[in-house]
């Protein structure tokens, strides 16, 4: 045998059977607070970057472009920095499916749930124009579930 080769073989099984090829350990899973505070901030910031982007066409339409500019960069530091780094920290998404099975569950508690009792509670309140909006924002979530578990049927094996 090449003796670069077997020198080369030598290495490789050397290495192997020290682990030090292994993965790095599993970071220790975070506590339900910081898997928490974590979630709120997220919110916090996706809420934010969408606030500072209406903020800003409203500054642009006032003739005020700098004023948009300001708050087009602050929402971009909200989503594409700030939301980022703490999603990181979360963990958050996965594998496709189970992706998809999460967007699945919230979409799904939005159109029979959560709109429907909104729309309720704004009809008792004599907010009906809100409550006729909250029912056809239910019926969108409707349609992304739907368009969610399409999605997932293709990713299933057949």
């Amino acid at each position: 045998m090449n003796p670069i080769l077997l020198s080369a073989a030598t290495c490789a099984a050397a290495l192997l059977s020290t682990g030090a090829m292994a993965a790095p350990p599993e970071p220790k899973p975070l506590s339900a607070q910081t898997r928490a505070n974590l979630e709120a901030a997220m919110h916090g910031e996706a809420y934010a970057n969408l606030k500072y982007l209406r903020y800003a066409d409203q500054a642009e339409a006032a003739g005020k472009p700098e004023l948009a500019r300001l708050f087009r960069e602050s929402a971009n530091i909200e989503a594409n920095e700030h939301f980022d780094r703490e999603a990181q920290a979360l963990q958050l998404g996965g594998a496709n499916s189970a992706n998809l099975e999460d967007a699945m569950a919230g979409e799904h508690y939005e159109n029979v749930t959560m709109y429907i009792d909104f729309a309720r509670q704004a009809e008792a309140d004599g907010d009906t124009k809100v409550a006729a909006m909250f029912r056809q924002i239910a019926v969108d979530e409707g349609t992304h579930y739907e368009a969610y578990k399409a999605a997932l049927a293709k990713l299933s094996p057949r």
